[in-house]
């Protein structure tokens, strides 16, 4: 840790010693130290205001002390004060593309997510950094709905479902079929979304005149599984995913419009 020298003060009962405190850097006490957690410098050699590195301990009591002090250099300040102004520099280096290249390279990282969870959550920011405002992540624990989410925008109605696994086709056959139901059987779709402080509320969608898909999004590749009941099943690559968001990014004409439609023949 890294502060500066509070309080100094000689011991009255022996003229060599002394002892002082270190400012803390929270609302917490002050850091005390002695002589010997010094290298027993002479107390001419320190000073109030004087700039330590040090190893910060705490008792049960909540008492704070110092070990293992070392004054910072002034050269040494110097350098990591040059390598900060450096690290600005070449902050300031990176030009409109490369800041834009930045952002593609972040979003694909999702591709080395292994945890179902974890999967599940990014493909929501990613569907949300896409363009889709109107996105809602379902509750985990409400059993009834084993979709992951839904999203609509213009006349696209989209139930989606996340998944790691390869062979998904036969294990989620029964699921699908649920979610073809769902957007089917109803004019609307009612489900229980979560909060930004964890709870979940309820949320009402009509679905008339809607164009209705089903999405598995997987690691795999986009290809479409059926068409049954005016309900596409597919499966869409997150892959694909991120060169939407790419094409977004790279195009400046890119609206809703296009956006609808590239998902609207994703997986074709």
């Amino acid at each position: 840790m890294i502060s500066q020298i509070k309080k100094l003060c000689k011991d009255k009962n022996n003229e060599d010693a002394y002892y002082g405190f270190i400012r803390a850097l929270d609302e917490g006490k002050d850091y005390y130290f002695a002589k010997k957690d010094f290298d027993n410098l002479p107390i001419d050699e320190i000073e109030i205001g004087l700039r330590v590195a040090f190893t910060a301990n705490e008792k049960d009591s909540g008492q704070r002390f110092a070990t293992n002090i070392k004054i910072i250099k002034a050269q040494t300040a110097e350098n990591n004060e040059q390598s900060l102004s450096d690290n600005k520099s070449l902050a300031n280096k990176i030009d409109a593309k490369g800041y834009q290249t930045l952002l593609i390279n972040s979003v694909q990282q999702i591709k080395y997510i292994d945890d179902p969870l974890a999967f599940e959550d990014s493909v929501f920011n990613l569907l949300k950094v896409i363009g889709l405002n109107k996105i809602f992540q379902f509750d985990r624990d409400n059993q009834a709905v084993k979709a992951d989410g839904f999203f609509i925008i213009e006349n696209l109605a989209v139930m989606y479902d996340c998944t790691l696994q390869k062979n998904f086709e036969s294990f989620k056959e029964e699921q699908i079929e649920n979610y073809i139901n769902k957007l089917n059987q109803k004019a609307q779709l009612t489900f229980n979304i979560k909060k930004n402080d964890g709870g979940i509320t309820p949320k009402t969608i009509p679905l008339t005149g809607k164009n209705k898909q089903v999405w598995i999004i997987t690691k795999g590749e986009s290809k479409e599984i059926s068409d049954f009941d005016n309900v596409k099943v597919k499966e869409i690559s997150i892959y694909d995913l991120c060169e939407i968001y790419k094409k977004r990014l790279s195009d400046i004409t890119y609206d809703n419009e296009k956006l609808v439609n590239d998902f609207i023949f994703i997986g074709k």
